[in-house]
C-alpha cells in the first residue's frame, strides 16, 4: 500500500494487547541515529516522584479489570533504568499486579540490578534490550554514546544472561536498523558477541519509522530510514499499531496520546486535575484526539485509510 505521494508502505502489528506507557524519567545517555534524542532538544532531567506514580497506577486500576489492562512499560524516548526509584515503582507494580515490559538500551542493566532482580523476581512479562550494534568502530556513529559504555555494557549483559536461569522473566535482544544489509551484519555481529551465553536469550531485527516525518532525512554512515513524504491528507485514518488503545502518561502527569509524539504536544489533560475515567470521556480529550490525527497521523506510516482498515477487517 502506499499514500498519494510516498514509498510502499510494510505493514504493522501492535503489541497485541494494551499496555500503559509511564515516562518515569526523561533523560537517555544514547543518541542513537534513529531516535528524536538525536536531533532534537531533550527535556530536562527529571523524574517522576513515587506519590504520582502510584496516583497513575490506582487510577488506571479505578477505569479497566485486570483483564482489561494490565501491561506497564516505561518507555518514552529514555532509558529507564537512569531512574534511582527504578526498583521501588518496579516492586509497587508486582505488589499491586501489575506486569512490566522492560525496554532498555542495557547501559544502565547492572550486575547489582541483576542480583536485585534474582532476589527479589518481579511480575516482568518480557526484558527487551534495544542494542544497535556491538562493533566498537561503528558504536559512536549509531548511538552516540563512548565506547566506554559499551565494554561497561558488554560485562554487565554477560552477568544478566550468564544468569538468565535464575531470572523469572523472558530476555530478548533487538538489533533496531534499516533493514539493509549493512543492518543484517550488524544482527550478526551483536549474535555472535553474545553467542556464549546461556541458552534461552532471544535475538530479533526490527526495523524502523520516521515517526511521522520527525526522522525525515535521518541517517548514520552505513543506513538511512526510507526517504520519500507521507500525507493521507484529509481522509479519516486509524492507526494500523493500535496505539489509540494504550495510554500515555508523561512525568508529571499529562496524558497524551502516541508514543510519536515525542515533545507531548497533543497532551489532552493531567490526572492531577482530572480523574482518569473523566478525563478520558471528556470532550478535550476527543477533540485533542481528532487534531492530533489531523495534524500528525496523517503524516505517518503506521496509519491507514479508515475504509482500507474497515474492508480488511
Amino acid at each position: 500500500m502506499t499514500s498519494a505521494l510516498s514509498r510502499p508502505l510494510p505493514e504493522f502489528h501492535g503489541f497485541g494487547y494494551r499496555i500503559a506507557q509511564i515516562e518515569n524519567n526523561t533523560h537517555c545517555n544514547y543518541k542513537c541515529w534513529f531516535c528524536p534524542n538525536a536531533y532534537d532538544t531533550p527535556a530536562p532531567k527529571e523524574c517522576m516522584n513515587m506519590d504520582l506514580f502510584r496516583k497513575i497506577l490506582l487510577e488506571i486500576r479505578s477505569v479497566y479489570t485486570p483483564w482489561e489492562f494490565n501491561d506497564i512499560s516505561f518507555a518514552t524516548y529514555n532509558e529507564p533504568n537512569l531512574d534511582d526509584t527504578f526498583q521501588e515503582k518496579l516492586q509497587l507494580m508486582t505488589d499491586m499486579g501489575f506486569q512490566y515490559e522492560h525496554i532498555s538500551n542495557g547501559s544502565m542493566v547492572t550486575t547489582e540490578l541483576t542480583d536485585w532482580l534474582i532476589a527479589n523476581p518481579q511480575n516482568i512479562k518480557q526484558f527487551r534490550l534495544n542494542i544497535p550494534t556491538m562493533d566498537e568502530k561503528k558504536w559512536k556513529d549509531i548511538t552516540g554514546a563512548s565506547t566506554a559504555v559499551l565494554y561497561r555494557m558488554y560485562y554487565q549483559l554477560m552477568y544478566l544472561f550468564e544468569n538468565a536461569p535464575r531470572l523469572n522473566f523472558p530476555i530478548t535482544v533487538i538489533v533496531n536498523g534499516d533493514g539493509s544489509q549493512n543492518h543484517k551484519e550488524e544482527f550478526m555481529k551483536v549474535y555472535q558477541k553474545f553467542q556464549r551465553c546461556a541458552p534461552g536469550i532471544n535475538f530479533s531485527m526490527t526495523g524502523l519509522i520516521d515517526r511521522a516525518g520527525t526522522l525525515e532525512g535521518a541517517h548514520c554512515e552505513t543506513q538511512e530510514l526510507q526517504r520519500g513524504p507521507i500525507d493521507w491528507g484529509d481522509q479519516p485514518t486509524r492507526c494500523s499499531a493500535g496505539y489509540f488503545d494504550n495510554l500515555y502518561f508523561g512525568v508529571k502527569g499529562n496524558v497524551f496520546y502516541c508514543c510519536h509524539d515525542f515533545h507531548q504536544e497533543y497532551s489532552c489533560g493531567n490526572i492531577n486535575d482530572t480523574p482518569l475515567k473523566e478525563l478520558l470521556s471528556s470532550e478535550a480529550y476527543q477533540t485533542q484526539k481528532q487534531r492530533f490525527q489531523q495534524d500528525f497521523c496523517r503524516k505517518c506510516e503506521q496509519a491507514r485509510p479508515l475504509e482500507t482498515v474497515n474492508e480488511q477487517s
